[in-house]
């Protein structure tokens, strides 16, 4: 189990009232019924205002389909690098359990595997890596794993991730890899503004999550 050393940030639980235009499309695949949303109106936005370099990076992307399965939401992300569309599949499981309790991280219900699953959009993600090797100054020519990525995760929250309210849920993902230890990210899942965001907790852990994201 990782023991949580530093919370580096808490989502604040507050609902922000706010409405959206949604394409509806209901279809069964034969185990599952699906409801596939067009977010209309978002803006594509910059995957990151940072420059190449050793400084902790902050990443953006914008959610522009939300898939809505009987337990989980699938969000379709995309943003900008340079001339590249870059972006990935996010599923996140409704109602990752609170992992604050009375004030402190709980080790014992805070952390939870296969809550949020990470998976390949096609060459949007490849470009993804490409992005990040650059950003890292390790330039890379690997693609992103056909492979589901399964983090462990702890929920930074000090309620439930009820994803069908306006509002943010805070993350900490450990990525397992074939390189280094697990490789920590910040993560943050913001259905107001519609984006996933996350951040670096410490560029050592760049070999490590290269490798999570590749599979090599």
């Amino acid at each position: 189990m990782y023991k949580i050393q530093s919370i580096a940030f808490l989502a604040t639980a507050t609902v922000l009232m706010a409405s959206c235009g949604n394409s509806n499309q209901k279809k069964t695949d034969g185990s599952d019924t699906t409801t596939v949303n067009k977010i209309e109106g978002v803006k594509i936005e910059q995957f990151t205002n940072g420059t190449p370099g050793a400084e902790k990076k902050n990443f953006f992307l914008r959610i522009t389909d939300e898939i809505l399965t009987d337990s989980s939401r699938i969000y379709i992300t995309k943003s900008l690098y340079k001339q590249d569309t870059v972006g990935a599949k996010f599923e996140v499981v409704d109602f990752i359990p609170a992992g604050i309790i009375d004030g402190k991280p709980s080790d014992d219900v805070g952390f939870t595997k296969g809550k949020i699953r990470i998976s390949s959009s096609g060459q949007q993600s490849d470009n993804l890596i490409k992005a990040l090797g650059d950003l890292f100054q390790t330039p890379t020519t690997d693609s992103f794993t056909k492979d589901v990525i399964l983090p462990n995760v702890f929920s930074s929250n000090k309620v439930n991730a009820d994803l069908s309210k306006k509002t943010a849920y805070s993350f900490k993902l450990f990525l397992d890899n074939k390189k280094a230890a697990p490789a920590e990210l910040f993560f943050n899942v913001d259905t107001y503004k519609h984006s996933i965001e996350f951040s670096e907790k410490d560029p050592s852990f760049r070999a490590g999550l290269l490798s999570a994201l590749t599979g090599k």
